[in-house]
């Protein structure tokens, strides 16, 4: 027999999360942002910063420069996957 395999994207699973947590943020563009070698660089961005052509990978101050009220907040370390695991549990 063979095996299926599914695959789910949550595409703003960090950003949607802090949403709820947040509730001021459901309204505004904003990213989730890790330092890199002394710069900050997208890792998420919710889906009124997708629009106006924000994505991960891009450095938050070139964002910043699109979007001058775009909010930066920093990277929780890991809670991608805490997140990830309890849906799956």
């Amino acid at each position: 027999m063979q095996k299926r395999f599914v695959t789910i994207w949550f595409r703003h699973l960090l950003t949607d999360w802090l949403s709820l947590r947040r509730p001021e943020l459901r309204e505004v563009p904003f990213v989730i942002a890790v330092k890199d070698h002394g710069r900050l660089l997208i890792t998420s961005s919710n889906s009124f910063a997708e629009s106006e052509g924000i994505r991960p990978g891009m450095v938050a101050a070139d964002a910043k420069a699109l979007i001058p009220s775009l909010e930066v907040i920093n990277d929780i370390p890991g809670k991608g996957d805490k997140l990830l695991k309890g849906l799956g549990e």
